[in-house]
């Protein structure tokens, strides 16, 4: 059990730690006096560990739009890979989920200022919005740095490419998991390689010649068995476009639904430490395109679109505001549950919010349930069915 918790939280520190540096420009690149002392006011509340806190939001992920194109294996999309998986079958997604941009904005100005960055992301892809350019833009005029991640394969027009070369967005990353069509629609289910790899040239192309350094491309290539062996090509490729950051890591081959709270045994809470055992509290939050707020985008993604599923949403900042949000009672119990998540055992409140049974505070067993493609094969979990479509075992 020890071991089993210790090696989550390790790994879980590890991406932390690798996110964070991997994209340190967020929290560098433009920013006020003001701005960085927010942030080492959230620091010092954090190491406090307050629960009610002075500062801000360092990291505002809003999500604009739960909607995507693709069915990637890992994704709360897969259902038509996971065929016999409840939890993915129950998924709602509809046209509708869409933020309205005069919400959008609302938060952003009430951001202004404080806050680092605005990451337009979550379950789905950004480039599903219509307003996308125009959110970016906002963004940019409050001063924020902001920043997206896309699969890319739209049918993108050189319209829309430079209407986002030209928005203020500051930072973009493109997924590029292979280097051949029938490797990266292994996972990336639905998508086609050329179409993204033409519409990043052609992007790069309009940067260039605008004579723009923003918006800054990072490539992320997730790394799998059967497409190590283009990752040299692919960082080439990169490079010879004028790729500003090339990341490669190795991949998961579960499906997020695979660590879904009761997938999985929780033995009890982990023992008080001087740190909180968890930063997203005192430094993040994500806003889902109803409002809903979460604390983070690492934990019950099963539950945040599932038809009759308990989201447990810890706010809206569309009926009161961002800060009353963030230090109303039930972020203040996620901050005391964090700090000493003991707690738990004698407090029956915070032993239902939403960070109950993570195993990033819990002890529990979930890292049997992870399937790490450095040691792991798709072949294991997927196959593909009598029309050749990629489906599970």
């Amino acid at each position: 059990m020890r071991r089993f918790s210790q090696n989550w939280q390790t790994g879980h520190l590890r991406m932390m730690f690798h996110n964070v540096t991997r994209r340190r420009e967020w929290f560098t690149e433009n920013a006020s006096p003001r701005q960085y002392a927010n942030l080492l006011l959230a620091a010092a509340e954090f190491g406090l560990k307050h629960e009610v806190m002075r500062a801000w939001p360092v990291l505002a992920k809003v999500d604009i739009s739960p909607l995507c194109n693709l069915s990637c294996t890992y994704c709360v999309h897969a259902r038509s890979v996971e065929p016999s998986n409840p939890i993915l079958q129950s998924q709602s997604f509809h046209g509708h989920q869409r933020m309205p941009l005069e919400q959008f904005a609302r938060i952003v100005d009430e951001l202004a200022g404080k806050t680092l960055a605005v990451s337009l992301y979550y379950l789905g892809d950004p480039l599903v919005h219509p307003d996308l350019a125009r959110m970016c833009q906002i963004v940019a005029d409050s001063g924020l740095n902001s920043h997206i991640s896309s699969n890319f394969s739209f049918n993108l027009s050189d319209a829309r490419l430079e209407s986002l070369v030209r928005s203020g967005l500051t930072h973009l990353t493109v997924c590029v998991d292979a280097m051949r069509q029938e490797s990266y629609e292994r996972t990336r289910v639905g998508g086609r390689l050329h179409v993204v790899l033409h519409n990043l040239e052609r992007l790069l192309s309009i940067r260039r010649e605008l004579g723009q350094v923003y918006p800054k491309v990072e490539v992320q290539y997730i790394k799998f068995q059967h497409n190590v062996d283009q990752l040299e090509e692919a960082a080439r490729w990169c490079n010879e476009r004028g790729v500003d950051r090339f990341t490669d890591y190795w991949g998961n081959l579960h499906n997020y639904t695979d660590l879904q709270p009761g997938n999985y045994q929780v033995f009890g809470p982990k023992a008080n430490k001087p740190l909180p055992q968890c930063a997203w509290p005192h430094f993040a939050l994500q806003i889902k395109y109803n409002g809903d707020v979460i604390p983070c985008c690492y934990y019950r993604h099963g539950d945040q679109y599932r038809d009759g599923a308990d989201s447990r949403a810890i706010g809206n900042v569309f009926d009161t505001s961002v800060w009353e949000v963030w230090n109303d009672d039930p972020y203040q119990q996620l901050r005391r549950l964090v700090s000493n998540p003991t707690r738990a055992t004698t407090h029956t409140a915070l032993a239902e919010t939403f960070c109950t049974g993570c195993p990033t505070i819990y002890q529990t067993n979930a890292e049997e349930h992870r399937r790490i493609a450095d040691v792991h094969h798709w072949e294991e979990r997927y196959q593909r069915d009598e029309h050749n479509r990629v489906v599970r075992h």
